[in-house]
């Protein structure tokens, strides 16, 4: 398996937790579990997205992919507000709708650059992302 596939699946399977402690963590608020798995998620995306998103965009600009893992690891702590129930927990979920809507902007934007399989995970993946902060604001 080539590198970029590596970093590819890891990135995914990090999303694929992340989502599922979320959606698990609005429905189950509390649960420490549920919270840390969040906090990981967050933390891996702000210390490691500028790599593991090379396994969707090998060629491109490290702070490029920072930013992606910022932007990623900002709506995942926002849902991190949401199950331990912090203050200002609305709020940051309504800024994370914005976050996502960057994060959907700026793949859209680089799409010329993108693999094909790279900007629809990558589009998938902003988007489910804002389809959830949606759903979580609606219901706060």
């Amino acid at each position: 398996m080539k590198k970029t596939n590596t970093l590819s699946v890891i990135c995914t399977v990090i999303f694929l937790i992340g989502i599922v402690a979320a959606f698990l963590g609005f429905l189950n608020r509390e649960n420490q579990l549920l919270t840390w798995s969040l906090l990981f998620v967050s933390i891996v995306y702000l210390l490691s997205g500028w790599y593991i998103f090379k396994g969707y965009h090998p060629q491109g600009h490290p702070l490029l992919l920072f930013l992606m893992g910022y932007l990623y690891s900002s709506v995942f702590m926002a849902f991190t507000f949401i199950t331990t129930n912090w203050p200002m927990a609305k709020g940051m979920v309504a800024i994370s709708i914005a976050w996502a809507l960057i994060q959907i902007v700026m793949v859209t934007t680089i799409r010329k650059k993108l693999t094909r399989e790279g900007f629809l995970q990558l589009f998938i993946e902003g988007s489910i992302m804002l389809v959830m902060a949606i759903v979580i604001l609606t219901f706060l």
